[in-house]
This record gives structure tokens, C-alpha cells and sequence, in this order.
């Protein structure tokens, strides 16, 4: 499973935002082992964030929903930024695709293509 989340950061509040981040990416690197990959882009003025998650399956992106790192860190960023776009690409189990869907995710069944 492939996320894309775009956020808005709101004004003032963009250096919160960033130690947010870095806090929420150091605790999911040392709590989350089926994390692949996870990962902030900040646009150049430091409105907008990328956030590419990768899990090795949906299980993995459950582990995350619910773990510290979304639990604690999670509601601080809510506060600061606004998700404006969520993609979610390959085939979730029920459970996950429940979840996504409360966050407004747009879903991308995979056609074709590879990996390496």
C-alpha cells in the first residue's frame, strides 16, 4: 500500500509543522517496523507538505492508524495543517479501506506496471 497526503500548513505556524514532522518521522522509524517508506516534502515556502507513505500491506498501514506516532503526534499536526488531497494506490483489505475512506481518500487500484 502507496499514501500520498497533501497539506496545507497554516500561516505562523510553519517551524511547529516542521519539528511536528521530524518527531512524527523519528517515532514511526523506530516504532513501526512495516513501514517502507515515510516521508516529508515541503514545497519552497513552506506552505504546503507531501507526506509518501509506504506500507508492506494493509495490516502494516492499520499498525500505523493506530499507533503512537498517529495517536499522539498526529492531533498536533491536525491543528496546525489541513489535509487537501489523499491518494491511496494499490488494493486494501476491507478494514482499511474503511479508514481511508473516512479521510476523504481518493483510491488507485493498480493496472499495470512494475517495481524494482
Amino acid at each position: 500500500m502507496h499514501l500520498r497526503v497533501e497539506f496545507t500548513i497554516n500561516e505562523g505556524k510553519r517551524e511547529d509543522f516542521k519539528k511536528l514532522i521530524q518527531k512524527m518521522a523519528k517515532t514511526v522509524q523506530e516504532t513501526e517496523l512495516d513501514t517502507i517508506t515515510y516521508q516529508f516534502y515541503l514545497n519552497k515556502d513552506n506552505t504546503k507538505c507531501i507526506v509518501h507513505e509506504t506500507y508492506s500491506n494493509s495490516d502494516a498501514a492499520l499498525t500505523h492508524k493506530n499507533g503512537v506516532a498517529s495517536k499522539t503526534i498526529l492531533p498536533k499536526i491536525f491543528e496546525i495543517a489541513k489535509i487537501i488531497r489523499f491518494d491511496a494506490y494499490g488494493i486494501p483489505s476491507k478494514e482499511l479501506q474503511n479508514v481511508l475512506t473516512s479521510f476523504g481518500s481518493e483510491m488507485y487500484n493498480l493496472f499495470t506496471g512494475f517495481s524494482r
